[in-house]
């Protein structure tokens, strides 16, 4: 009996044995954190973190916040951006962590590029359909009325997009009517995005980092809306430094003040914008 239990003993041994290393490499853990620009601290939206090796990798959200779940082990981490610096970062994944990164800018001479448009072919791969980027950047770039740039008679230039009365910020998309638009802000809807008679928007151009643009077929985060999806999302502002600034127009004048709280961690951002409509009447 005593030589029968004893082998039992060893048996059991040996099964433990097997079973930990199984159980231990299907512990999962989860990596988290920020990217940001060095500079500006602002979130830096769509970047990519990729484990190298494996075929696990995310990408950062409008927070600029990304997720990677991995197994126990050691790994490689690439966090990449157009414009920006890869960085690699050596992780012992044990448990849980919390990663921030900041990418500085990167400056790349390239040579002669040919592009070849595939675009119906892209449109039938796309997951999301009708959905167009608007960085402020190119906002800006267009001619003006009296000097305002306005991000809603933007997208009055767009396929699909009807405007208004001339001059006006209304539009119509696809044969619905200006009602059936939802403008939301820093995910808060804005009931009335016109201003001065509808001659601009609400919205400070100075104040806006991008702009999301649905024609159709809207996440149901949206909730129901007929015609489109506008979607504005704010500056975080500088938590590197203090910046500024502002215009004098025919019809308005604009200031924006933004710098760090606690530098590196925290920020403000103060805009606004005075119109003379008053004073002329």
């Amino acid at each position: 009996m005593h030589l029968f239990g004893f082998r039992l003993y060893i048996i059991f041994l040996f099964l433990i044995s097997g079973i930990v290393p199984v159980l231990q490499a299907q512990t999962r853990f989860t990596i988290s954190g920020n990217v940001r620009d060095a500079a500006t601290g602002e979130d830096l939206i769509g970047a990519s973190v990729i484990a190298k090796g494996t075929n696990n990798g995310a990408n950062t959200n409008t927070y600029g916040r990304y997720a990677l779940t991995l197994p126990a082990g050691k790994y490689t981490l690439r966090f990449a951006y157009i414009g920006y610096q890869s960085v690699e970062q050596e992780v012992d994944l044990t448990g849980n962590k919390q990663i921030d990164i900041k990418l500085q800018t990167e400056a790349t001479e390239l040579k002669a590029v040919e592009i070849k448009a595939d675009a119906p072919r892209n449109q039938l791969e796309r997951t999301q359909m009708s959905k167009v980027d608007i960085p402020i950047t190119k906002v800006k770039e267009l001619p003006a009325i009296f000097g305002e740039v306005d991000v809603l008679k933007t997208l009055q230039l767009l396929p699909g997009v009807q405007s208004g009365n001339e001059g006006t910020t209304g539009f119509f998309v696809r044969g619905g009517g200006s009602d059936q638009n939802l403008i939301i802000l820093d995910e808060a809807l804005v009931y009335n995005a016109s201003h001065l008679f509808g001659f601009f928007s609400v919205f400070n151009s100075d104040a806006i980092k991008n702009v999301e643009f649905y024609k159709g077929g809207f996440p149901a985060k949206f909730g129901g809306r007929l015609s489109s999806v506008v979607d504005v999302n704010l500056k975080d502002g500088n938590n590197q430094k203090f910046s500024g600034s502002g215009g004098i127009g025919l019809i308005a004048s604009r200031l924006t003040l933004e710098g760090p709280i606690n530098k590196g961690k925290s920020s403000y951002i103060i805009s606004g914008r005075r119109t003379y409509f008053d004073v002329f009447t």
